[in-house]
């Protein structure tokens, strides 16, 4: 009730403002609504069972409108099992969806609507609509079939790996390719990240940005998960993980679920292969198809090289037929030429022997009579040469003889006692001969050697040739 107040102004309690907007609000709003809105945030506590969304409508970006929601635990498991059989997908934050609700007003809790059910045709087909623009929108940008258009090494043995360790299909994939009976060596690097749910685009885009920095390492980069069945697949429509697939550097191979549904980037991706499963066998059949390549090229070498051979011993052995048989006829026509010439040189050899018998005689004649004679004259003029050389080197050996006697009595003349007979002296210092009165000094003493005796002196003065 209103109280009035001292300067006369009727004023009303909170809790009668409320009561009175609540009456207003049953009464006009009877019925129950289809409303669509995005959930900005679920609120769903798993005590109590209840779930209080958050909703809002945006245009261009802003929040236009924005209101509370209930979906009491009588309706929330029923609807989310609704939801989830007939779309595949958990309901989520940011996901817009039709649904039923009734307008309520309470005066503890304000303003809400009571969601009572939700329209999954029309979730169905804004996913659709959601997948077909972003597919749209990678066509328009021309980068739709990139990847697929990046060619996959023949033996893609490096490998990427975009996956929960603990998940069932990273270990089926793993337990595939490490099977040693194969004889087939992978290098594989995990990158651990989210496959499904709120955060699942941004956590994958993480890791193909990790790989992207490192992709010259790797031949392929594998997205895999497993379990779940089709459930929380939506991610991969999502237009910023399909465009990071679409331009990635290397061939992305995907393995993310079961659904006859491919999305987005299933059909961007350069092999899409369903499960873990069927992707390792594809690799492993890559291994397997150059195996059996290599294996046919070896057989159609060795069955090559056979033939090969065969025929080049058949041509062999034909040659060597030929070669006998020409050599065969060439013997037997020359036999008659080989004969004649045989005749020929037969009677040549013969008159040459003839020939040269009568010259070892003539030469054998020389050998016996010639000396003699050149024998008796070398001895007839050796004699007279004898003689002459007799004859003459007396007549030389005289002629030297005077000529000696007279140098010797020449040098006789010559020698120093003879010399100072004739009144000549020689002069000695420091007892040598002196030649040369430059190497003398006053007051020095000299010898002087006559024929009979000697005698010293003491040199006054010098006088040297030109003074």
């Amino acid at each position: 009730m209103s109280e009035p107040a001292a300067t006369g102004r009727k004023i009303f309690t909170l809790a009668e403002v409320a009561r009175s907007i609540e009456r207003v609000i049953r009464k006009n709003f009877t019925g129950s609504y289809w409303v669509k809105a995005e959930i900005a945030r679920m609120n769903f506590y798993p005590k109590s069972g209840h779930c209080y969304p958050d909703l809002v409508e945006k245009k261009d970006g802003k929040v236009i409108a924005q209101m509370h929601a209930t979906i009491w635990a009588s309706y929330y498991a029923a609807l989310t099992r609704k939801f989830k059989d007939a779309t595949k997908e958990a309901l989520r934050d940011g996901m817009t969806v039709l649904f039923l609700a009734k307008v309520e007003f309470h005066a503890s809790h304000g303003l809400q609507l009571n969601i009572l059910d939700i329209d999954t045709d029309f979730s169905l087909g804004q996913m659709a609509r959601e997948k077909m623009e972003t597919i749209e929108r990678l066509k328009k940008e021309g980068i739709f079939d990139c990847n697929k258009k990046l060619a996959l090494a023949l033996l893609p043995k490096r490998i990427a790996i975009i996956s929960v360790q603990t998940s069932k299909g990273y270990h089926d994939l793993m337990s595939i390719l490490e099977d040693k009976q194969r004889g087939y060596k992978f290098s594989h690097l995990l990158f651990p990240a989210l496959l499904q749910g709120d955060h699942a685009v941004q956590s994958i885009c993480n890791q193909l940005w990790t790989i992207r920095r490192y992709a010259n390492c790797f031949d392929a980069a594998l997205i895999i998960r497993g379990g779940g069945g089709d459930i929380g697949l939506s991610c991969y429509d999502n237009y910023a993980l399909a465009k990071e697939v679409a331009l990635f550097p290397i061939p992305v191979i995907t393995g993310i679920g079961h659904s006859t549904n491919e999305t987005v980037v299933e059909m961007v991706a350069n092999q899409n292969k369903i499960t873990p499963t069927e992707v390792a066998y594809f690799l492993i059949q890559r291994f397997d198809d150059f195996s059996a390549r290599v294996n046919e090229m070896n057989d159609t070498i060795i069955s090559y090289a056979e033939k090969l051979l065969a025929e080049e011993n058949n041509r062999l052995s034909g040659n060597i037929r030929h070669f006998k048989n020409n050599t065969q006829r060439l013997v037997e026509k020359n036999k008659f030429i080989l004969q004649s010439i045989g005749k020929d040189l037969h009677r040549e050899i013969r008159a040459f022997i003839a020939g040269r018998r009568k010259n070892l005689w003539e030469a054998t004649y020389n050998l016996r009579y010639k000396p003699r004679q050149k024998f008796s004259s070398e001895r007839t003029r050796l004699g007279n040469f004898v003689k002459f050389l007799y004859v003459h080197s007396r007549q030389v050996i005289r002629n030297g003889k005077g000529r000696v006697e007279n140098m010797e009595s020449k040098v006789k003349l010559l020698e120093p006692a003879n010399v100072l007979k004739r009144g000549y002296s020689i002069t000695f210092h420091n007892g040598k001969a002196v030649k040369d009165a430059g190497i003398l000094k006053k007051g020095e003493l000299i010898k002087t050697r006559l024929h009979h005796g000697s005698f010293k002196s003491k040199i006054e003065s010098i006088q040297r040739d030109g003074e």
